[in-house]
């Protein structure tokens, strides 16, 4: 009986040492292009701002995408929400890579249509208006989504999974209603200043989509006016049914992810709200959208080491030998 003890207690020993000195891969992190454009955010309704090229601030940056918190993030692309070049971070671990940077317009031209797609899969009420519309309007509404400011995105969390997958938080506004609403009545009043010599006596304010269809009817088809008046009408539409739509829009920031051969564009349409805003403006940070790449699989549900697996079997063994011995000597 002492001898199997000591046999247990050494079989144990040797799991719970393979548990405790299991390989654990660390993740590090370098920052591509301009540091001066990356700005890291301490977390919480009080926090700070500390830009990438200040003393500690690719400390701080890194912090922020390790730490857990989804309130403390990096924002890639600082200076303006439209950026003109990929500036992010590349993320490594063991034989794993991933590049994270913010978008350009020339990105939005490489996913913009699937975005769209996504969009309205996720809003439906939006897609009858949506088909409705003419194909020289959609790409304006799609060419014009590039500019709504999310492209610059603010990362609140980065890990690598099993196999290589990444996953991100990504930081932003739990509702962008609003920002949809702004961009469309800039293209309204955009296209209403080549059509409104058509409608004396009318404002952008009272003119109506019949009033529109009525002078589309009383024009040749196919004329560039026509092509205008659609676009205009298809707006005003649009406009109607965003201001009709009582629900909250939640959209994500973009970010371009590069990793294991391809390239994936991280966005969601899935808030989680925060419980804080930022310190500077009251309103931002409100919400978190959390994206992985296909296949992702949580590092918390990494399989055992062999190591593990062997120690734990040598007490299973234990056990049963000493079963035996109990049975032989009845």
């Amino acid at each position: 009986m002492t001898f199997q003890k000591l046999v247990i207690g050494a079989s144990m020993a040797i799991g719970v040492s393979a548990l405790t000195t299991a390989p654990a891969h660390a993740t590090s992190f370098s920052f591509d292009n301009n540091t001066g454009e990356i700005n890291t955010y301490t977390g919480g309704s009080d926090g700070t701002f500390i830009r990438g090229n200040a003393q500690g601030g690719t400390n701080a940056a890194i912090k922020a995408l390790t730490d857990n918190d989804p309130t403390s993030n990096v924002e890639l692309w600082y200076t303006t929400e439209n950026p003109t070049s990929n500036v992010g971070f590349t993320a490594t671990q063991g034989n794993y890579s991933a590049t994270v940077s913010s978008v350009t317009a020339s990105d939005w031209n490489n996913f913009g249509s699937q975005w769209i797609s996504d969009l309205l899969n996720t809003y439906t009420p939006f897609q009858s208006v949506w088909n409705g519309f003419s194909a020289s309007t959609k790409s304006l509404i799609t060419s014009s989504f590039s500019s709504l400011g999310i492209g610059d995105p603010n990362i609140g969390g980065f890990q690598f999974g099993q196999n290589g997958g990444v996953q991100l938080q990504l930081v932003g506004d739990l509702d962008v209603k609003s920002n949809l609403s702004t961009t469309i009545s800039s293209n309204l009043t955009q296209t209403w200043n080549g059509v409104k010599s058509l409608f004396p006596g009318k404002t952008l304010q009272t003119v109506s989509a019949s009033d529109v269809q009525n002078k589309i009817l009383s024009l040749p088809s196919g004329s560039a006016t026509v092509q205008a008046l659609t676009s205009f009408k298809d707006l005003l539409n649009f406009q109607t049914a965003l201001n009709g739509y009582a629900g909250g829009i939640g959209v994500s920031e973009i970010a371009k992810v590069v990793t294991g051969g391809q390239t994936y564009y991280a966005y969601s349409f899935d808030p989680t709200v925060s419980g804080i805003t930022a310190s500077d403006d009251h309103l931002s940070y409100s919400a978190y959208y959390t994206w992985n790449t296909p296949g992702y699989t949580d590092p918390s549900k990494q399989v055992p080491e062999p190591s593990i697996i062997l120690g734990l079997l040598g007490v299973a063994g234990v056990f049963a030998t000493q079963r035996k011995f109990k049975k032989a000597s009845i």
